[in-house]
């Protein structure tokens, strides 16, 4: 598996946990209202949704990968930017709003 791949695993792994942590000590919300959506049905479906999505995003790449390594790794160096990106935003817009 790519290095990059073990990242981004590790990045939503930390994301999904400090959501869990952030929202339950009631420091904030979920900021995409489809996962937002999710959340009301229990942490359960939020773990789980997280947890397929990933999976399988990490297995397409890792599939593809063998196709053109070049261009997967490419984006999954944008797609932890990205990543990273919006959940800076999120928690810089948070801190904002709140104060």
């Amino acid at each position: 598996m790519l290095k990059e791949s073990w990242v981004l695993i590790a990045i939503c792994v930390i994301d999904a946990l400090s959501t869990y942590w952030l929202i339950t000590n009631g420091w904030a919300t979920e900021f995409n209202p489809l996962m937002n959506w999710v959340l009301g049905f229990g942490w359960s479906a939020f773990f789980g949704v997280k947890g397929v999505t990933l999976l399988l995003a990490v297995g397409f790449m890792e599939w593809y990968r063998r196709h053109n390594p070049a261009f997967v790794r490419r984006w999954t160096r944008l797609c932890i930017g990205l990543y990273v990106s919006l959940w800076m935003a999120g928690v810089l817009t948070a801190c904002w709003v709140g104060q």
